[in-house]
């Protein structure tokens, strides 16, 4: 009887344990299941934007100065909107998939990072509902100057990203001076050559690469 008494006590006790883990996996399967819709979200996002962008640029001669962006809104004003909607979403929801998955090791430059997201999607929103102009003035400055704003401001978030890992991670130094250097190439190449669709194209699409790489691949991973 003693021995019955036992068995029942144990059988009990691990009952016991079953209903309190239970709870505890629920959960982790529910953050497991919100982890992956958030994932395949930013994916979606990022390949359709990084598609959207492509096609964009060649609705005009991409090599000419009427193949930029601005100058291409010109003619399909709408299709330049939705170049600004699709691109804010899809770096904004990327950047925060970086921050959430990959914390930053630094508070205050993870607070700038966000900060910075949020500056980019006002001066690009911003930017798109102003149209250029070929005559100097307060327009054409206020939409050149938005614009470039958007690509310092998103691309601040990429670099305090890459500035600030929990784990020392050399890849992510080689990724920054990769950056950095196209950023730097491109600047000298419109200096020489004026203002082109395909180059003025380049930076976003190394961005986008950057980012899809870091999120969605091991490559940029540092070994535990």
């Amino acid at each position: 009887m003693e021995e019955n008494k036992k068995v029942e006590e144990v059988l009990a006790g691990d009952a016991a344990v079953a209903d309190e883990a239970a709870p505890s996996e629920k959960r982790a399967d529910k953050a497991d299941i919100r982890e992956k819709i958030f994932k395949y979200t930013a994916m979606v996002l990022l390949i359709g934007s990084f598609i959207y962008f492509t096609v964009y640029g060649f609705l005009s001669n991409p090599f000419l100065p009427s193949g930029t962006a601005s100058e291409i809104g010109l003619k399909y004003p709408t299709a330049f909107k939705f170049w600004g909607v699709t691109t804010s979403l899809a770096l904004t929801v990327n950047l925060v998939y970086s921050y959430t998955r990959k914390p930053l090791s630094n508070k205050p430059a993870t607070i700038a990072g966000y900060v910075c997201m949020a500056l980019g999607v006002i001066c690009l929103m911003t930017c798109v509902h102003i149209p250029s102009t070929r005559e100097p003035g307060l327009q054409m400055y206020a939409h050149w100057s938005t614009a470039l704003l958007f690509a310092v401001f998103f691309a601040a978030a990429i670099v305090l990203h890459l500035l600030f890992p929990v784990k020392p991670n050399k890849k992510y130094k080689i990724t920054l001076i990769c950056f950095a250097a196209i950023l730097v190439a491109i600047i000298i190449a419109l200096l020489a050559a004026g203002k082109n669709g395909f180059i003025e194209s380049l930076p976003m699409w190394a961005a986008y690469i950057i980012v899809f790489i870091d999120n969605f691949t091991p490559a940029l991973n540092v070994k535990e």
